[in-house]
């Protein structure tokens, strides 16, 4: 008797963590899609490799064509740490992380995360639009090392969040796979505007801010928060015009 696997799909879990499975349809992972497989599809070549170990530690294979591959019940998280991952260093190093990790944690050893601390020119562009600070890829390293924490079934923080009301909020990372983002024309003008800021114009600020808003392709968190800045002094300016005037009064 054929006993059927109860296991999500590992694009349905994506589409779950990603916030894209409250649409009538079923969003195309594009890209993504084929990072998670890198990732976690088992291999011909897996065959007594570490790989393999680790893969199946995850993923359930079927007997059945179409062949279907299905997360084990418990480890669903790992989809979720796979797409931050995946975000910060790639497919390959994800993979190569995930299989480190499974091998030293069966030998009470810390894996390798010396790519988690790396980072590129792009990266830097990127990870200042977005608001990511070096705190935050920091929790993530310090998590993975951590006696506490298994990257198979715990959430690592998410890198695009400073909220702790929301700790693993990864949707901005459906957009940033979408298509190709001019990081360096959205940090040369953000530089205009905070220049004009940190020079009292505060209008002028404003209107490119403005412009780069609704230039860009996604969210930019770094937008929003020079724009609080801009308020809180415009606030601060007009609290000490009325106490000057009403002296005067």
């Amino acid at each position: 008797m054929n006993i059927k696997f109860e296991g999500a799909k590992i694009n349905d879990l994506a589409r779950k963590f990603l916030r894209r499975n409250d649409t009538k349809e079923k969003v195309d992972l594009g890209k993504l899609r084929m990072a998670l497989l890198t990732v976690f599809v088992p291999k011909h070549k897996d065959k007594i490799s570490d790989a393999k170990a680790f893969r199946e530690y995850v993923i359930h294979t079927s007997k059945t064509k179409p062949v279907n591959y299905l997360v084990i019940p418990g480890k669903e998280n790992s989809i979720y740490n796979a797409l931050c991952l995946i975000y910060l260093i790639g497919a390959g190093d994800t993979r190569l992380l995930f299989q480190s990790y499974y091998k030293y944690q069966k030998l009470n050893r810390v894996c390798d995360t010396s790519k988690l601390e790396e980072q590129t020119e792009r990266q830097y562009l990127e990870f200042f639009c977005l608001g990511i600070v070096r705190e935050r890829i920091d929790e993530i390293v310090e998590s993975i090392h951590s006696d506490r924490f298994d990257l198979f079934t715990d959430k690592l923080p998410s890198p695009f969040s400073n909220n702790s009301e929301d700790d693993h909020n990864i949707s901005p990372l459906m957009s940033l796979f979408d298509k190709p983002i001019p990081w360096k024309d959205y940090m040369e003008q953000f530089q205009i505007a905070e220049e004009l800021f940190f020079n009292k114009k505060h209008p002028q600020a404003r209107e490119t801010l403005k412009s780069l808003d609704n230039q860009a392709l996604l969210r930019l968190p770094v937008v929003e928060s020079l724009n609080r800045k801009i308020e809180a002094e415009e606030k601060e300016n007009k609290e000490a015009w009325d106490y000057v005037q009403n002296i005067l009064n």
